[in-house]
């Protein structure tokens, strides 16, 4: 039998430690991707759980406000924080039902669930004294 011998003059061993690096910094972002640790902008809303679906609703003429807990509520358009809180919000319906003119618009609320049953009920009836009418968005409940 004839001996074989490698003419190599390393054994290999920098190359398999700069693939586990790559691996290892691989995994690294592959937890930090899964487990939502990236930065992200604007604000969470967790909506309460309904076992009703919302009808399909115009959406020319219609409007979605996220409503997030806090001592005083953020109230968002959009994704636009509008200044100022409730009294702030008051004063954006009163620009919408000028801007509506006959049209009536609909407005679809997206409340977080720590938000407080009297904030979500002072807004409503603000919207609802405009003229507008004003739907709650929620998450579908898992059916038991």
């Amino acid at each position: 039998m004839r001996k074989v011998r490698s003419r190599l003059t390393s054994g290999g061993g920098s190359i398999l430690v700069l693939t586990g690096a790559n691996l290892f910094i691989l995994m690294c972002v592959c937890v930090l991707l899964t487990n939502h640790l990236v930065p992200r902008y604007g604000c969470r809303v967790n909506p309460s759980e309904s076992h009703f679906v919302m009808a399909n609703y115009n959406r020319e003429h219609s409007r979605v406000i996220s409503v997030a807990a806090g001592d005083e509520p953020r109230i968002y358009d959009g994704s636009m924080l509008v200044e100022g809180g409730v009294p702030g919000f008051g004063a954006r319906l009163e620009e919408w039902k000028r801007e509506a003119g006959g049209n009536r618009l609909h407005i679809v609320l997206v409340p977080d669930k720590a938000v407080s049953t009297g904030t979500l009920q002072q807004i409503t009836d603000m919207i609802l004294s405009c003229g507008f009418t004003c739907s709650y968005a929620a998450v579908p409940a898992l059916m038991q």
